[in-house]
């Protein structure tokens, strides 16, 4: 027997976008699963009526709900402003793990808006919707429920979670307090001209949660401000690896003229990650990696890579390289790295993408392997002055604090994504009710929105299963009838609801 699938669509005035959803999803079932059953449960909210008391993940749970009665067996929660295109959406049973639809988007030109996206259309077994215990019921308006979906599916192991070929490995690093520790690196013959040539880096770091940074959130326009801890680089026309207080570590490079040159890509604190960059002079491009793997805006990874820049690097001469810190003459905490860092390579050229594809077959790599190799920090040869080369080329570190720590080096997870079945959707016009200007235009709710999520439901401090299908309090006021589809007309009830006007 085949499974019966229900549409759940969140509504609240937007009688515009359902005039077209409607018959838009009855021709394309038709035309592209001809033999699967469906039913449309549109949840519209009548009270509270105002959009800012708007619970699209109560609205999702309340359609759940109510299909579940009628016997379906698996649920696509699905945006009314989003339209499936062709015959790459596909809205078959997902068997194994909840499955994102709308990965390819018009409103971001057919690229995902960052490689955690989990929105606009997501289907699920009734087993696993109720396994992660459905949507929150605490995000009102606009913003933040998908992502809290993503952390459910992620607790329920109903994520794509690879990682980097892993051999039991015994590492050293070097730990960095975040208030005064670093290691300067002098520009030696070998180092001095090396980032305004074609090079590479390559670095295997893992930053701590540092509290006594405020996280940057959008949301907060009084205190927001972006502050990158610099993990290697070159003072003055400051360049080098940084992560940033909006968790993602960056590079950023000069050229001749000073302009700023800048890539990111989003990452969490307290995991090991390799990081590589690429500088390629005869081209002026910079690659971005992490995890052997390159930025790719297309697929949400940050910014693009490669990056043209406008002109040749900056000189910096006699500059030196610090590790650790922006600059060691700048009293300020947020000046200073807070982390460990197990390895550090430089090359005078650029490695190519066999030579990377390799490097990164295994967690630990002997940079000396490859050919052009200028230094090479592994970290078994520390003592309170020094940081010895072990690449041949005598580019000792001179030491300030920085202390030695031995471990089981843990597997190198990759960033963790949904799985996906890489659907083309449209967008259908609505206003903008994200950020503009770089700010939310739901200021207060949206704000709020983000606080919670980042400082309480990722830090563990809100219990999912407390939040969701288990405490889900509404009433249905009535249901019309469109076609043979339900418009169901509810009451939220629950006790939570912001008092803002």
């Amino acid at each position: 027997m085949s499974k019966k699938l229900a549409i759940c669509v969140p509504h609240y005035r937007r009688k515009e976008h359902l005039d077209t959803f409607i018959p838009h999803m009855e021709d394309f079932m038709k035309k592209y699963h001809p033999d699967i059953e469906f039913k449309i449960f549109i949840a519209n909210q009548i009270e509270p009526d105002t959009v800012l008391r708007f619970n699209r993940g109560t609205a999702k749970n309340i359609a759940f709900n109510e299909a579940l009665k009628e016997g379906f067996d698996y649920f696509c929660f699905h945006d009314i402003d989003m339209v499936p295109e062709d015959e790459t959406c596909d809205y078959s049973y997902p068997t194994d793990n909840p499955q994102h639809l709308a990965v390819h988007i018009s409103q971001f030109d057919y690229m995902l808006p960052s490689i955690q996206y989990f929105g606009g259309a997501i289907l699920f077994t009734k087993e696993q919707f109720e396994n992660i215990n459905g949507y929150s019921n605490d995000y009102w308006n606009w913003g933040m429920e998908d992502d809290d979906l993503l952390w459910r599916c992620q607790q329920e192991d109903y994520v794509i979670n690879d990682k980097l070929s892993h051999t039991n490995t015994m590492i050293n690093s070097l730990e960095f307090d975040g208030m005064d520790s670093y290691v300067e690196i002098p520009p030696s013959l070998s180092l001095r001209d090396l980032t305004s040539e074609s090079f590479t880096w390559s670095i295997l770091v893992k930053p701590h949660d540092n509290f006594d940074v405020p996280m940057y959130l959008i949301g907060d326009l009084q205190n927001r401000q972006y502050i990158h801890n610099y993990i290697l680089g070159r003072t003055g026309y400051q360049m080098g690896f940084a992560y940033d207080n909006s968790r993602a570590f960056s590079f950023s490079m000069y050229d001749f003229k000073n302009r700023h040159n800048y890539m990111w890509l989003k990452r969490n604190p307290d995991i090991w990650s390799h990081l590589m960059i690429t500088h390629d002079h005869e081209n002026n491009s910079l690659r971005f990696y992490l995890n052997g793997e390159e930025s790719d805006a297309r697929f949400g990874h940050g910014v693009e890579s490669p990056l043209i820049m406008n002109g040749n690097a900056k000189r910096y001469g006699g500059v030196p390289y610090y590790l650790g810190v922006k600059n060691p003459n700048e009293n300020s905490p947020s000046n200073f790295f807070y982390g460990k860092v197990a390895q550090v390579g430089m090359w005078n050229r650029v490695l190519d993408d066999s030579e990377i594809k390799d490097f990164y077959s295994n967690d630990i790599t002997n940079c000396n392997d490859y050919d052009g190799c200028v230094l090479h920090y592994e970290f078994s040869n520390v003592d309170e002055n020094y940081v010895y080369d072990i690449s041949g080329n005598d580019n000792h570190g001179i030491n300030h604090g920085c202390q030695v720590t031995t471990e089981n080096l843990d597997d190198i997870s990759h960033t963790i994504v949904p799985h996906r079945r890489n659907g083309r959707f449209k967008s259908l016009k609505h206003p903008i009710n994200g950020i503009v200007n770089n700010r939310f235009v739901f200021q207060e709710d949206t704000s709020r929105n983000e606080k919670r999520f980042f400082t309480e439901v990722q830090y563990g401090l809100w219990d999912t299963k407390k939040d969701g299908l288990t405490d889900l309090k509404y009433e249905v006021d009535s249901v019309d009838k469109l076609g043979r589809h339900d418009f169901i007309n509810f009451i939220c009830k629950h006790d939570n609801i912001p008092e803002w006007q």
